[in-house]
C-alpha cells in the first residue's frame, strides 16, 4: 500500500510522514520531493542527483528517476509505504507555474500506479506562507484547489487536514486514526 503525504511547503509533510514511519511497524518513508540531497534512488543514486549540461543526459536522467520511482511505486504492491510527495505534486506545481512540462507530468501521472491513500494536508495561506516563505500565497492557494481537483477527478482515496487549525500531535492523531482503516 502507498499512502502519500501531499500540500504545500509549509504544511508539515515531511513532518507527519517521518513520524508515521516511525511509529507503524512495516510502514517505510520515502522522499519524492526536489531535494536532491534528501531523495534516496535505487538504481544509479550519483548519477540522478547531478547536473548534466548535456541535454541527451538530462533526458537520460529523467528516464533513469522514473524507473526508479516506479520501482518504489511498484513495491508498494508488497510493503507499506508513506512517500512524502510524489508525481501528483510535480504536475500541480507545472499547472500552477503555466510551464509546458505539465504535459510530461500528465503522462507520467497516467502510467504510473496512483497512491492508495492520501493525506493532504491544508490550511489558511497566510500562516502556511509565513512558516517558511518558500511560495507565495497565491501558489499555496492554488496548490489546495489543484490537488483536490485531481484527488476527485481520479477518485483517489483521500483526507484532509487543516494544520492551521490542529497543532503537530492532533494533525498527527488525525492521520493515524484515517490509516488505521487501510493499514488492516
Amino acid at each position: 500500500m502507498l499512502v502519500t503525504i501531499l500540500g504545500p511547503d509549509g504544511t508539515g509533510k515531511t513532518t507527519l510522514a517521518m513520524a508515521l514511519a516511525e511509529k507503524i511497524d512495516g510502514l517505510d518513508y520515502v522522499y519524492f520531493g526536489y531535494n536532491k540531497e534528501i531523495r534516496d534512488y535505487q538504481f544509479f543514486n550519483s548519477f540522478v542527483k547531478s547536473e548534466p549540461k548535456n541535454i541527451l543526459k538530462r533526458i537520460i536522467r529523467k528516464g533513469v528517476r522514473f524507473i526508479n520511482d516506479l520501482y518504489v511505486f511498484r513495491s508498494a504492491k508488497k510493503n507499506h509505504i508513506i512517500s512524502d510527495r510524489c508525481p501528483i505534486d510535480s504536475y500541480v506545481n507545472t499547472k500552477i507555474q503555466g510551464r509546458k512540462l505539465r504535459y510530461y507530468y500528465s503522462l507520467i501521472l497516467k502510467i504510473s500506479p496512483n497512491p492508495t491513500f492520501v493525506i493532504l494536508l491544508e490550511g489558511d495561506s497566510q500562516t502556511i506562507y509565513n512558516r517558511k516563505k518558500e511560495i507565495s500565497e497565491y501558489h499555496i492557494q492554488s496548490a489546495i484547489k489543484y490537488y483536490k481537483e485531481y484527488l476527485i477527478s481520479n477518485k483517489i482515496s483521500h483526507f484532509v487536514i487543516d494544520t492551521t487549525q490542529n497543532d503537530i500531535a492532533t494533525t498527527y492523531n488525525l492521520a493515524m486514526e484515517e490509516l488505521k482503516q487501510y493499514l488492516k
